[in-house]
C-alpha cells in the first residue's frame, strides 16, 4: 500500500516479518541486555549497561531505556504470585546515566491488595548508588489459579 510522504513522493508499506514462535524469540527486556538479579514479591532487582544504542541526543541513557528496566522490575515482581497488568505508571528523572554504567532497578510492594497493587521502583547506578529515576506503579490483579 503506497502512503505519501510530506514533502512528496510515496513509499510502500511492506508486511512484516514473520514472527518467531515466542520460546525461540528473544524478549524486549533480552533485546536491551537486561538480567533479572533477584525475583521475590518482597524485592525484584533487574539490572542492565548502558550501551550506546541506549543513548539518547546528549550523550546520555535515554528516558525510555531507563523506563523500560523499571518497567521489567514491575512486570516481574508484580507478575510473581498474581495476574497482573499495568493500570497506572509515573516516572521521574532525577539524574542521568551515561554509556557504560550498570543500572539497577530495585522494585518493592507500597501495598498489596487483592484487587490492585502499587510498587515503587528506584532506578540506581550500580547496586547501592544513587537513585537516578524514581517509577511508581499500579496493576491491577487477580490470584494465580493453582
Amino acid at each position: 500500500m503506497p502512503i505519501a510522504l510530506a514533502g512528496g513522493g510515496f513509499f510502500r508499506v511492506s508486511a512484516p516479518p514473520a514472527r518467531t514462535p515466542y520460546p525461540e524469540a528473544m524478549s524486549y527486556a533480552e533485546v536491551l541486555g537486561m538480567t533479572i538479579l533477584d525475583a521475590s514479591p518482597d524485592l525484584t532487582r533487574v539490572a542492565l549497561t548502558v550501551t550506546e544504542a541506549g543513548l539518547n541526543m546528549h550523550g546520555t541513557a535515554h528516558g525510555g531505556l531507563i523506563f523500560s528496566l523499571a518497567d521489567e522490575a514491575f512486570a516481574v515482581i508484580s507478575n510473581l504470585d498474581a495476574q497482573a497488568v499495568a493500570a497506572e505508571t509515573h516516572m521521574s528523572f532525577f539524574r542521568a546515566a551515561r554509556e557504560g554504567e550498570r543500572l539497577v532497578a530495585v522494585a518493592t510492594p507500597e501495598r498489596v491488595g487483592r484487587t490492585l497493587a502499587t510498587y515503587r521502583i528506584e532506578v540506581r547506578r550500580g547496586e547501592e548508588g544513587e537513585v537516578l529515576a524514581l517509577f511508581l506503579g499500579t496493576v491491577s490483579r487477580r490470584e494465580k489459579q493453582s
